[in-house]
């Protein structure tokens, strides 16, 4: 087995000593969990409003489920792009701003101006809808790629469960906030609510601001000493079948459940007719239960392995959708509809938060955000694709075919995990010697 590559920007081993606690990300936990929470929250917020508040916008204006996955196929796909970002910010080698923060106030400064341009935009040119869309999200994915990449160089291995549920229930927190926007706009207007979703954005930039990823004195030495992308690496990671495996499973895993998330909102709104204000009561039942799901799944994980509880919340998933689609004659019955969102936000949170450790561990730490982000591209790009296919399935088909069809396809999928040994991957890229006292896979 050939050597893996060293990694200078490694977080420090689990069984080290504690440092004291300090003022930047490397040498203070809290610091660290608050600080890629808030990451995702930025994230969160503007999503949950686009695929939230904003598609009850384009509903009322007469959208059907097949050009709704239209526009939300093309909002995904800059996601799956993240694979190309990986590899240029793995180039940089860092400076006195640190290696991944300038990434993150860049990112961060364009993410909200596409939103402010939706606000003058014209429904009715889906043109114009979709290229905005597209801008905003691109600089979304940059951010998350170099927060990721931040997460993969600094994150103790003993940590990353902690962090990852952390960081999804977060995200989730924001979705939720997000998704209020259309009863945000009943009171304020959409030109308003806009700049309202913008804002927070902002607010939350200022932490990667003020806050170092690095002592200064540590930075200035990885500056220069810093790898860049080694392609040698990167041609010793895509020779390793397993890791293979997990693009794979990347693709597959989420399609059940993103096909249904697809026409859900329309489904709701135009065929219930629910109003603005009992779609933002249900979905105040997310963050909860997101939240909830997110640290169960994330605690699960360190303790009885990842890929073990992404089975178990797959299964759960594909169980709670099946039941859903089954009973149609419930779906008027808002309790019914709270229990089904409660349920789901619940296993799909818990598998999002293994999933996150999983691919991680997976990774090659040489590469630092290029291997990781590769995985979540993949995953963006089954987004991407289920997007329009499920609002297709849904318009064709009827939405009780559509989601036995997704619930299928959920569990069905679960056999690929066993694709990719975790355990395998550790040792290929870290050496037998730092899987010794991994956690279970």
């Amino acid at each position: 087995m050939s050597e893996p590559a060293e990694n200078l920007y490694a977080a420090p081993e689990a069984t080290a000593p504690p440092k004291p606690r300090g003022k930047t990300l490397v040498d203070n936990r809290i610091l660290r969990f608050v600080f890629f929470g808030l990451m995702y929250l930025a994230q969160g917020i503007p999503w949950g409003f686009l695929a939230g508040g904003y598609r009850v916008f384009l509903i009322d204006r007469g959208l059907s489920n097949e050009a709704l996955g239209t526009v939300m196929g093309i909002a995904y796909l800059p996601w799956s792009f993240k694979v190309f970002l990986g590899p240029l910010l793995d180039r940089y080698r860092g400076g006195r701003f640190g290696r991944r923060r300038p990434f993150i106030l860049l990112a961060e400064i364009l993410m909200g101006l596409p939103l402010l341009a939706l606000a003058a935009a014209d429904p009715s040119r889906l043109g114009v809808i979709n290229v905005l869309l597209f801008v905003h999200n691109s600089f979304a994915a940059l951010q998350d790629v170099a927060s990721d990449g931040l997460a993969v160089d600094i994150l103790p291995a003993n940590e990353t469960g902690r962090a990852n549920s952390i960081m999804w229930a977060a995200k989730i927190i924001g979705v939720s906030i997000g998704a209020g926007g259309a009863k945000l706009a009943k009171h304020i207007g959409w030109e308003a609510t806009f700049i309202a979703m913008a804002l927070p954005v902002w607010v939350i930039m200022l932490v990667p601001l003020l806050v170092r990823e690095r002592p200064r004195s540590e930075s200035t030495e990885l500056a220069p000493e810093g790898k860049r992308l080694n392609l040698k690496e990167l041609l010793r990671t895509l020779r390793f079948w397993p890791g293979l495996g997990g693009f794979v499973i990347g693709f597959c895993a989420p399609a059940g459940f993103a096909l249904v998330g697809t026409f859900t909102t329309r489904l709701y709104r135009k065929d219930l007719g629910l109003s603005e204000e009992a779609l933002w009561a249900l979905s105040s039942f997310d963050a909860p239960a997101g939240v909830v799901g997110s640290l169960v799944g994330g605690a699960l994980a360190d303790r009885f392995g990842k890929r073990s509880i992404m089975a178990v919340s797959m299964l759960l998933i594909g169980i709670v959708m099946a039941t859903f689609g089954a009973h149609p004659e419930l779906w008027p019955r808002f309790g019914f509809l709270v229990a089904y969102q409660t349920a789901h936000q619940f296993a799909y949170c818990m598998y999002s938060a293994a999933a996150l450790g999983f691919f991680m561990t997976i990774s090659n730490p040489a590469l630092g955000a290029t291997h990781f982000t590769a995985y979540m591209a993949m995953t963006n790009l089954c987004y991407s694709f289920t997007a329009w296919y499920g609002g297709w399935m849904a318009d064709r088909m009827g939405y009780s075919r559509a989601i036995f069809i997704a619930a299928l396809v959920q569990v069905v999928a679960i056999p690929l995990l066993l694709l990719c040994n975790p355990k395998k991957a550790e040792a290929y890229f870290r050496g037998e010697k730092d899987t010794q006292a991994a956690t279970p896979v």
